[in-house]
């Protein structure tokens, strides 16, 4: 397949101020629009994965907390000792 087959076309809406802010950057590196809008989405689209990875780590680790605290008191009942 060559490249073109590859991506598909996307139209987006965005005021003035942001295109020309987006053409400005894209001439002083050199780039092409697209390039720099389809890299903004890949930086944007995995800044929300790591965002939903650390809220999943989070719950898990709260979950694991409870298990933890609650395996802790059962073993030391099992032992014969007392919470107090």
């Amino acid at each position: 397949m060559g490249i073109l087959e590859e991506n598909r076309r996307v139209i987006v809406r965005l005021p003035h101020h942001l295109v020309d802010a987006l053409d400005k950057m894209a001439d002083g590196e050199g780039r092409h629009r697209s390039e720099v809008i389809r890299e903004s989405v890949e930086f944007y689209l995995a800044e929300q994965r790591k965002q939903q990875l650390r809220q999943e780590l989070i719950q898990g680790y709260q979950e694991l907390g409870s298990l933890n605290a609650a395996l802790a008191e059962e073993h030391w009942e099992y032992a014969g000792y007392s919470r107090e």
